[in-house]
């Protein structure tokens, strides 16, 4: 894997330090100038996680070019510095994501017909498998049927294994409604699933990557109801340590959830439980990495961090109460508020029932000694497994000149996190049968048998 910058290609054969990725993303970050016009410490109240916590408010990207992205960001860590540079890093991929590239050859205007006879491989509606034919028949799916005469903005993209140029939507790459695009048809709700902002393409290629492979096990562990192990902390001295500075202190419960059985990629569940008050009862976090002990502290932080906004949520009194799930859950924040000690609570009882505890020592780790040769190796696994990872870069002009990347990784049949109720990913076969085929259940699941329950992934 290479990174590129003026023409020159780079290998990425070394990590990049704290200290280089402060050169680059601290630049970002003026009250004048910045992709970053504020930013500021989040204080840490009696059961936050012992860490650090920083807030960051993007720029006004519609008027810089037209497209709106998501103004509140932020970012977490044991690390200040970290903890700053993902909230600015955050800021920067969903800004970044909205940069529309009309005039450019990586998007083309046309049908997946056209795409066809112009022998342009592409990722088609099979190949994203996102809804379910049946629910296209309800009045109230938000979304059209998408067939190889649909007219859409395609973007291009690159097969991370073979290098081959691949086309597919536009809509579903960026962060940007349909709406933007002219002459679109609206065939999907675009999220930031698998975006990520790097000093390098492949390590926002890597990090994009776990996150579309983290969020695929948990719609599979949510939709298909499943109780699956938890990790034993105490089978890690490094994750014993992390736990007793980190979360003890706050006096939360800590259940990480073993989702690797999905991609053979360490990915873990962190469901995190108040058993004093009903002050946020319940919070989660998910993550995938290299090895195990690495996606328990990722997740357990992001699920220390998801409660603080629940926390947030519930005392300002905006918790959804006897909620109309397909007029009320609109957006991430809905489903937080969803989850804000409301009776619906006791529906995520399941993720946590099943006590079996698995030692750390019985997980695969991959080889992270370089940018390349992790990059290599997931790719390598997950094509042995019959899934090609594709790559968009969607580094807009200011961020490249800035010195970083923003990239989307996708792998086409996995499910990526929903957030419409009334538009829920049920498509494909990957959610129906997937958990049968690695005799989790014992039967395939059908649409009817799926989890009707909104999930309460941030």
């Amino acid at each position: 894997m290479v990174s590129r910058r003026g023409g020159q290609i780079i290998m990425v054969s070394k990590w990049t330090t704290l200290e280089d990725s402060w050169k680059v993303l601290d630049s970002l970050a003026d009250p004048y100038v910045g992709i970053v016009r504020r930013e500021y410490r989040k204080l840490r109240d009696v059961d936050d996680v012992w860490g650090h916590s920083y807030g960051a408010h993007g720029t006004d990207s519609k008027i810089l070019f037209g497209v709106p992205s998501n103004s509140y960001n932020g970012g977490g860590s044991d690390n200040a510095a970290a903890a700053r540079l993902a909230a600015i890093g955050e800021t920067v991929e969903r800004y970044s994501a909205a940069y529309l590239p009309f005039d450019s050859d990586v998007v083309c205007f046309g049908s997946q017909k056209e795409l066809e006879k112009e022998n342009k491989r592409f990722i088609g509606y099979k190949d994203w498998e996102l809804y379910a034919p049946t629910q296209f028949k309800d009045p109230i799916f938000p979304h059209e049927v998408w067939n190889e005469n649909t007219k859409l903005w395609w973007r291009k993209g690159t097969y991370a294994k073979t290098n081959e140029e691949v086309w597919t939507p536009g809509q579903l790459i960026h962060i940007a409604n349909h709406t933007e695009w002219p002459g679109d048809t609206n065939i999907g709700h675009a999220t930031s699933n698998g975006l990520a902002c790097g000093i390098t393409f492949v390590e926002a290629a890597i990090s994009g990557l776990f996150e579309t492979i983290e969020r695929d096990a948990f719609m599979l562990t949510w939709y298909n109801k499943l109780s699956l192990p938890q990790i034993d902390v105490n089978s890690s001295p490094r994750l014993k340590r992390f736990y007793e500075r980190y979360i003890k202190p706050t006096s939360l419960r800590l259940h990480l959830v073993d989702m690797t059985v999905f991609s053979g990629i360490p990915s873990v569940l962190a469901v995190v439980r108040n058993p004093h008050t009903n002050l946020a009862p319940f919070a989660i976090g998910a993550a995938s990495s290299y090895s195990i002990e690495r996606a328990c502290e990722k997740a357990a932080i992001e699920g220390m961090y998801t409660r603080t906004w629940v926390k947030t949520e519930q005392r300002l009194g905006n918790a959804l109460v006897n909620a109309d799930f397909n007029r009320d859950i609109n957006s991430f924040e809905d489903h937080i508020k969803l989850y804000a000690g409301t009776d619906i609570v006791k529906e995520a009882d399941f993720l946590t029932s099943n006590s079996t505890l698995v030692d750390v020592n019985q997980f695969k780790s991959f080889d992270d000694s370089s940018p390349d040769v992790l990059w290599n190796s997931l790719n390598d696994h997950l094509y042995e497994k019959g899934f090609k990872v594709a790559t968009f870069d969607l580094t807009s002009p200011d961020i490249k000149d800035a010195g970083a990347y923003v990239v989307k990784s996708i792998i086409p049949g996995f499910k990526p996190i929903d957030v419409l109720y009334r538009g829920r990913m049920l498509g494909g076969e990957r959610i129906l049968r997937h958990s049968y085929d690695l005799g989790l259940v014992p039967d395939p699941f059908t649409i009817e048998t799926l989890n009707p329950v909104p999930h309460p992934f941030p």
